[in-house]
């Protein structure tokens, strides 16, 4: 169980430096970076297709949702192919 100063550690963290951590520090290596891309790949390509009004909420635009996940999407799609083109 960690300690409480390295809950306050990671909870200061920015994202980005949270996100960096998980994917260069675990203990079954590049399999992480593996994981939170293939993640990445599976909730994008999900909430690319997805109606915008079904994923609206008073503190979230479903159109934006859903701009993201297709930005994102298309990213993943130029460095990596698409699922189909992998096998």
């Amino acid at each position: 169980m960690p300690h409480d100063n390295d809950i306050a550690s990671i909870r200061a963290m920015t994202n980005v430096a949270y996100v960096t951590e998980i994917m260069e520090f675990s203990r079954f290596g590049a399999l992480s970076q593996v994981f939170v891309i293939e993640a990445l790949t599976r909730y994008a390509a999900t909430v690319a297709v997805a109606c915008p009004e079904d994923l609206d909420t008073p503190g979230l635009s479903g159109a934006a949702w859903v701009g993201v996940a297709k930005e994102i999407d298309a990213k993943l799609t130029l460095k990596y192919g698409t699922r189909e083109a992998n096998g």
